[in-house]
């Protein structure tokens, strides 16, 4: 598929460490680049057709993930995940402070963070994947004080990898939870509806063919209601249709030795969506939604390894890369 336009917008390398990213308004009108590599976070805020760094925090800890949500009078929060605790920063008098945080808890390893109103309270909720507690931690935000309150915790079969949350069909309830865990030498994948009474446990694929390494939702089909996709260890994308179970409608070609970063939205000056794939030999492959065949419809070489990927309100595609470097790409097939 021709492109009427893919062009790097801006960049920054140094960053000292594999690269993190998500996008947010947090300073102002429009979404900031948010980027977290080794013990730091920094905040990219747009100006014209470049961004510049408006602020930076020493964390003291490796971040181990990186989401941004939990709206407060429309502006949104950053949420890191550390080996211990999850920290909640908000943006006042120019710089990122630190908002509310979690209780320690010692060796727990938030390896993933998912951000959605999962009980319905009109709140995002902070799900938090623990890998060595083998857990989902939940947590709400405080009407007060420092701490994010702990709903519950729900235990995994196994070792916590990723975790996102997804409307099913269009109904007009809370979305559901999707956990990928470590089972072996392979992944499990299954969901969870956070009610009062608990967890409900939904449909699940216990035994999958290899790894879980990225995992994303979004309207991928034809049928009404978000699907899940997720990049494996072996460089192949799936996309999973949720109805009485679990199931597998497509799986990709072979787009590189392994798929760090997927994200889906729509794509600056796109009409229709794209579910993008990063990959560390440094390519972005782009399927157009509905999601269809197993072949992308276009791909982009960045020349940098591919870590992690984030699409802005704006339909500008983030990248963090394995080499501490952070990117701003503006890609399109539909203009002129």
């Amino acid at each position: 598929m021709p492109f009427s336009l893919a062009e790097t917008t801006w960049h920054k390398d140094g960053l000292n460490g594999t690269v993190q990213v998500g996008w947010g308004t947090i300073s102002g009108a429009r979404s900031d680049l948010v980027a977290a590599a080794g013990e730091k976070a920094f905040l990219f805020t747009p100006a014209d057709q470049t961004y510049f760094l408006s602020s930076s925090v020493a964390l003291g800890k490796r971040v181990l993930a990186l989401a941004v949500g939990l709206p407060v009078s429309g502006s949104y929060q950053v949420v890191l995940g550390f080996e211990d605790t999850v920290k909640v920063y908000g943006w006042r008098a120019g710089e990122l402070y630190a908002l509310w945080e979690t209780e320690s808890d010692p060796g727990a390893r938030f390896v993933d963070l998912a951000l959605a109103d999962i009980d319905g309270d009109g709140k995002e909720e902070v799900i938090a994947a623990s890998e060595s507690k083998e857990a989902l931690y939940i947590f709400r935000m405080p009407e007060g004080g420092m701490r994010l309150n702990l709903a519950a915790i729900r235990v995994l079969p196994g070792p916590a990898q990723k975790v996102t949350a997804l409307a099913l069909k269009g109904e007009q309830r809370p979305p559901v939870i999707a956990a990928a865990y470590r089972n072996n030498g392979a992944s499990g994948l299954f969901l969870l509806t956070y009610t009062e009474m608990g967890f409900v446990e939904g449909p699940a694929m216990v035994n999958l063919s290899t790894n879980v390494t990225s995992l994303t939702k979004g309207d991928l089909r034809t049928r009404p209601g978000e699907e899940i996709a997720w990049g494996g260890a072996d460089g192949m994308l799936r996309v999973m249709e949720v109805n009485r179970q679990l199931e597998s409608t497509l799986i990709s070609d072979n787009l590189g030795s392994v798929l760090p970063a997927l994200t889906s939205g729509r794509l600056w000056g796109e009409n229709s969506g794209t579910l993008i794939a990063g990959t560390p030999e440094g390519y972005l492959f782009g399927f157009k939604l509905p999601v269809e065949q197993k072949s992308p419809d276009w791909a982009v070489r960045i020349n940098r390894p591919i870590n992690d990927l984030a699409l802005s309100n704006e339909g500008l595609i983030g990248i963090g890369t394995a080499d501490g470097g952070v990117q701003v790409w503006k890609v399109s097939t539909e203009m002129g």
